[in-house]
């Protein structure tokens, strides 16, 4: 991840771009620290599969942005044209603005079978996901699996399901830690659990919502950059909540997963001077 570290501000365009306000731009933060982290421990990503964007909250820019700033190629899957419209348009500032890369993107008739749209050769060094999972049902074993065929490690962020408040609010349905977990662990998975755990309380209910024109002078205000600030230093109180307090009021859970047998795999294309990573 680059040394630049993000600031809530900067990341309020993005929600912007999207529609959205500060609330999502701060769940972006939080996120985009959880995987800044991670991703010190692997080699540079340089293909990133965005499976699948959020059912409701945002068009995940955040994503986006975080292959710009990796200079990686980036692929937006999803299996509602409209989103892969929203997210198209709204993404195209990104392409001519920092970083480097190309940006693609693919529409999937169900996204539990998506990962047949690629050639077996076709590998990701990472898949992100948020507001996915939580939407398929039945299928959600399925995606989980096609990921496994398609990348060397992945992230995937969830609706809290114990957090009755946000549910209400946000209509959407949640999943459990234990459950989205569970996911990466069948008895047939390559998976291995890296990190997991709650993420996204901010010091405001869910829901609050403020006008276009509320949301565009917030960008630009001096006193809002000043309580962005301070967001930011209310975001380390997180590291610090008690792990039953989390499980009650955070918004997301999360599990960053490593593929064993793509990094295995690779690693051997290394060695005999293969694999698309060189």
């Amino acid at each position: 991840m680059p040394e630049r570290k993000e600031t809530i501000r900067a990341l309020s365009r993005l929600s912007l771009a999207e529609g959205e306000g500060v609330g999502t731009a701060y769940e972006y933060y939080l996120k985009l620290r959880k995987l800044r982290r991670y991703l010190g421990t692997i080699s540079r990503p340089k293909k990133i599969l965005i499976a699948g964007l959020p059912e409701k909250y945002g068009l995940s820019l955040d994503f986006i942005y975080l292959a710009r700033k990796l200079g990686a190629d980036v692929t937006v899957l999803d299996d509602r044209a409209e989103a892969l419209d929203r997210a198209r348009t709204a993404a195209a500032w990104l392409a001519s603005g920092e970083g480097r890369g190309g940006i693609s993107f693919i529409l999937a008739k169900r996204m539990a079978e998506a990962a047949r749209l690629f050639s077996d050769d076709v590998r990701f060094d990472l898949a992100l996901s948020s507001e996915v999972v939580q939407r398929l049902g039945e299928d959600r074993d399925a995606y989980i699996s096609g990921l496994q065929r398609l990348a060397k490690h992945a992230a995937v962020f969830a609706p809290n399901g114990a957090n009755a408040a946000h549910a209400r609010r946000s209509r959407l349905a949640g999943l459990g830690l234990e459950e989205l977990v569970s996911f990466f662990q069948k008895p047939a998975s390559s998976w291995t659990v890296c990190d997991h755990g709650y993420v996204d309380m901010p010091p405001f209910p869910p829901g609050i919502s403020r006008s276009p024109e509320k949301r565009e002078r917030a960008v630009r205000s001096r006193f809002e950059a000043f309580l962005m600030k301070g967001l930011e230093g209310y975001s380390l109180c997180e590291e610090l909540c008690p792990y039953p307090i989390k499980s009650r009021v955070a918004h997301i859970v999360y599990v960053i997963a490593k593929n064993r047998t793509l990094n295995s795999r690779d690693s051997r294309d290394s060695r005999s001077g293969g694999g698309y990573l060189r």
